[in-house]
């Protein structure tokens, strides 16, 4: 039977091979059970960097934690407009949120945190110049 320890080593060994970040859901479907992942965040092995989205706590800091977490909690999200152009270091403004093209038709986000606003696309507005 394996112990705590174990399944913890395991866990962080599953953390290192995604990344070391994942959301509370993948951690589940691969093999993590929610107890070890919150006895994790107990002993400070994982940091919490939003609801249901953890990292590896002896990872570097982040550059920019808010926009890895909205990239990890946001599929389809595209991050536009003033927020894009801060992100690539081509303006002086700090965006107070995080602005985010959606498809039209596609669910909005329900983000705690960090702050979005959200600018609907269809077709081929929303697909150009995405990288």
């Amino acid at each position: 039977m394996a112990t705590t320890i174990d399944r913890i080593e395991k866990a962080r060994d599953i953390f290192k091979g995604q990344g070391g970040m994942l959301r509370t859901m993948d951690a589940i479907n691969l093999g993590i059970h929610p107890r070890t992942l919150y006895r994790m965040h107990d002993m400070k092995i994982v940091e919490r960097l939003s609801r249901g989205l953890y990292r590896l706590s002896d990872l570097p800091p982040l550059s920019n934690q808010d926009l890895t977490t909205f990239a990890l909690k946001v599929s389809g999200g595209v991050i536009c407009l003033i927020s894009a152009l801060a992100f690539h270091e081509v303006t002086t403004q700090i965006p107070h949120h995080i602005d985010v093209a959606i498809d039209r038709g596609a669910e909005p986000p329900r983000l705690e945190y960090p702050p979005i606003n959200i600018y609907w696309f269809k077709g081929d507005a929303y697909r150009k110049g995405i990288s």
